[in-house]
């Protein structure tokens, strides 16, 4: 579902400025996706912009997975991983280049050079180091020394000299592989102040690309840029690299048009459409069609998949037959097939009955099909076109519900590049013309996408690029509440342009996390937008007032709640890796880096999301065989994975995809006490976390008390966060903590609306249901921030404190499991 928000100039000129930041707090906050129309959305670091728009000339994947683009713009504002500085031998960057990227990233590059030069001493020719890369765009700065020839070079020189160009650009790879980063933006090394040839400069670059890329039996993915600004040297690079990287056109024989179309890019999924054989692609994953009698010999594109992978993928896919049913998306390994997998979808004829029609369940597989890819950390699968034979669907009407299933996913896909197939029979010409069809009217209209990187997330912002749209701002969500929600905050942040002298209040506090780093974002803020900051803490509240013009602090605003949305999201990782550490262990006795709290968590969620392996920094780990190795010791070792507690054996065997899960249940029939409250409950959701269960079953033991059915009331930012790491002081502190700077409850709901008050002015309110350990309580205070001793032992203190016989605080959110969030509107009585 979606809305829009008409803007008027002014307030688009600062939703356009801001753009990244708006989106990156909407999907934080409201879980929601937003979509710009009728403008230019532009970086959302504030102090950082670039006098050269980005434009990207020319893009192509090559079989492996590489991309490789050209684009024209600054190379010191270009956003990506490394940026490639055009180096001489003693790092002294003093010009051309060298001098414009020292200047913008500061002082730190060369002082980092200044050491390398020391310790090492020069970088020869065809050399390459690295180092951070300041205040630039960027994480890393790889130095590269590219060769120098004299002015009108013979071709004797030049051919010398190109041998260590190609080798610097090598190194640039194995560089950006060493330190894995996944994305590289090249200049025309050795063609300004180094004098090398412009033309021999594009093609040794574009063919040394060409060559890592053939070379690098890993199949790394890497996005390389090859980033000049000025237009001659854009020209050649594209120039080169459809000389060099692209095949001759070629046409079916027979088929009387053209079958070479050009892929669509959807945020960060490639369609593809083309003529083939589905069961001889080579993509990670082809997707086969079935019944639910899962005999695959019956129809002819099943039964080509089965003669090529071979009779054990039907006796695999067997071992469902009880217990699937038409929707269903069945996985197998791919066997004799060039892929690793198989989806089966289990699709049904149209006008079958059943309570969704076929032409849902259609829709519903292709949707499956690209989630189960997205967690299984795939990035390439292949579609038949499903549907057009026995099940009776017009030609028009597969490639319509298929193309669309594409289209609605890529605008919430935030993993790596993925690239859809759509492979239609050579003799089907009527049905690849259908699909052809849709694809051209798939390119006229394509979003492009910008990416905001917020910690280890990317969240996706689309700009519909179509001129006749009127300025706005377009919100899709899954609720309608979340919806509305979201439009508000937006509607309040756009509504400071209407006053004279604007003051906007943001209570968030995670403000109290901020660091060095946050900190010196603020003040290029405040100077860029010419605003004045108030940071305050007051009553267990912590905020910022941004006071400033109105259009100042409209845009302060968006960027400043972006920031804690960010320091949100990496406080929440923490304290995921402290929550997992005790719960169970990832081991090898010659790796023991997998011991790190954040490694042991990001291991165990790629295990359980089913990813068949996963890399974090210099570590690979293959989840089939449990082997890790690192580049430091490339000999397999044999990983275990050890589960400390009954509690926690969830296997991805079992049906789990995390250790955590939110369900909506139905939710009918009057329910007395959020009447009494004043409110109208909505909708129900199940929260299951088997982390947060062993760790209250913990706090049970050594509290030896029956947990206390209690209420919280939290806004809505924070309800996936109490699902995923539990209740936290900073997610919901009351208007007043009159009892202790602890995690607070209520005996009612009636209770949690008189003490969480800010909820006066929100439309929506978001209650949460929990056990509660209480224990052993007395009285509290203001002056608490740990509970009381209990006797003059002072390491004996009470498990809780009160206040009254219905408001319990807590100091350790692992006495609280939360078990329901109820999302509810307010009644007329409660607005009297």
């Amino acid at each position: 579902m979606a809305s829009c928000i008409p803007l008027e100039k002014e307030e688009a000129q600062v939703v356009g400025q801001c753009g990244q930041a708006l989106s990156t707090a909407v999907h934080i906050k409201f879980r929601c996706t937003v979509i710009l129309h009728g403008m230019n959305a532009t970086s959302s670091n504030a102090a950082k912009k670039s006098k050269v728009t980005p434009e990207q000339r020319y893009s192509i994947r090559l079989p492996k997975g590489l991309k490789l683009s050209v684009w024209k713009d600054d190379l010191t504002t270009h956003e990506v991983d490394a940026v490639v500085n055009a180096a001489n031998e003693d790092l002294r960057h003093i010009g051309g280049l060298a001098f414009a990227l020292a200047n913008a990233g500061g002082p730190v590059i060369q002082q980092e050079s200044d050491k390398i030069r020391k310790s090492r001493g020069k970088v020869f020719t065809g050399k390459a180091v690295v180092t951070s890369a300041g205040k630039l765009p960027s994480k890393k700065i790889i130095h590269a020394v590219g060769p120098e020839v004299k002015v009108n070079a013979s071709p004797k020189e030049i051919q010398h000299a190109s041998k260590y160009l190609s080798e610097a650009i090598d190194n640039i790879l194995k560089i950006v592989e060493k330190e894995n980063l996944q994305s590289v933006a090249i200049p025309a090394l050795s063609s300004g102040i180094f004098n090398f040839p412009l033309d021999h400069c594009a093609n040794i670059i574009v063919n040394t690309v060409k060559k890592y890329h053939d070379g690098n039996g890993k199949n790394k993915v890497l996005d390389v840029r090859l980033v000049n600004h000025d237009e001659r040297t854009v020209s050649e690079m594209v120039r080169a690299c459809k000389e060099i990287l692209e095949p001759p056109k070629t046409s079916y024989s027979g088929a009387g048009r053209s079958s070479d179309i050009s892929p669509v890019e959807l945020g960060k999924v490639t369609l593809h459409i083309s003529k083939g054989r589905i069961e001889k692609q080579k993509t990670q994953i082809i997707v086969n069609s079935t019944s639910t009698d899962l005999k695959l010999c019956s129809g002819a594109v099943t039964n080509a998949i089965l003669t090529e992978a071979g009779q054990k993928l039907q006796e695999e896919i067997s071992k469902y037959r009880w217990t699937c049913k038409s929707g269903d998306v069945l996985k197998t390994e791919g066997y004799n097939l060039g892929s690793l997998f198989v989806y089966h979808v289990l699709c049904v004829q149209k006008g079958a009955p059943g309570s969704r029609t076929a032409e849902q369940i259609l829709s519903g597989v292709i949707s499956a099909c690209l989630r189960m890819a997205e967690a299984d950390g795939c990035t390439s699968i292949a579609f038949p076109a499903i549907g057009c034979g026995v099940l009776n669907f017009r030609k028009s009407e597969v490639a319509d519900i298929m193309t669309e299933a594409v289209k609605q996913f890529s605008r919430s896909y935030m993993g790596s590049r993925m690239d859809v197939h759509f492979v239609i029979f050579p003799l089907e010409e009527d049905t690849f013309q259908a699909f052809a069809k849709k694809h051209a009217s798939l390119q006229q209209s394509k979003p492009s996408a910008s990416t905001s990187h917020v910690g280890n997330y990317e969240y996706l912002m689309y700009e519909e690029t179509d001129s006749i749209h009127t300025p706005s701002i377009e919100i899709r969500a899954d609720f309608p509440e979340a919806l509305r929600a979201a439009k508000r905050w937006i509607n309040d942040v756009v509504n400071i342009l209407r006053d004279k002298e604007a003051v906007y209040s943001i209570k968030n506090n995670f403000v109290l996390h901020f660091g060095q780093r946050e900190h010196k974002e603020l003040l290029s803020i405040q100077d860029n937008f010419q605003v004045g900051f108030q940071v305050f803490f007051t009553d267990g509240q912590a905020g910022i007032n941004i006071m400033g013009t109105p259009s100042g602090v409209s845009a302060a605003v968006l960027e400043v709640e972006a920031m804690c949305c960010k320091v949100q999201e990496a406080h929440v990782l923490a304290e995921e890796a402290a929550m997992l550490y005790p719960l169970v262990r990832w081991r090898c006795k010659d790796c023991p880096q997998l011991e790190n709290p954040e490694i042991n968590a990001a291991l165990e969620k790629a295990y359980l999301a089913g990813t068949g392996e996963c890399k974090i920094d210099d570590i690979s780990v293959d989840f089939g065989s449990m082997v890790v190795k690192t580049k430091h010791a490339p000999v397999k070792c044999k990983i275990e994975r050890i589960c400390f507690f009954k509690n926690y054996q969830v296997t991805p065997r079992s049906g789990i995809k995390s250790y955590f899960d939110r369900k909506v249940k139905d939710f009918a029939g009057p329910h007395r006490e959020f009447q009494d409250a004043g409110l109208h409950a909505l909708r129900m959701e199940t929260v299951e976390n088997y982390a947060l269960m062993q760790h209250f079953e913990l706090s049970r033991k050594r509290i030896s008390d029956k947990p206390r059915p209690l209420y919280q009331c939290v806004s809505a930012q924070f309800c996936q966060l109490v699902s995923w790491v539990g209740f936290q002081r900073e997610y919901a502190p009351p208007d007043e903590q009159a009892f202790g700077e602890g995690i607070y409850f209520t005996a009612s709901v009636k209770s949690a609306m008189k003490l969480w008050k800010g909820t006066k002015e929100e439309e929506y309110v978001y209650i949460i249901k929990a056990d509660v350990l209480t224990g052993s309580n007395t009285s509290g205070s203001p002056d608490f921030i740990v509970p009381p001793s209990l006797s003059s032992d002072p390491l004996i203190r009470y498990d809780s404190v009160s206040g009254g016989i219905d408001t319990f605080v807590i100091f350790n959110g692992h006495q609280a499991l939360p078990l329901y969030i109820y999302t509810c509107k307010k009644t007329s009585s409660a607005h009297k």
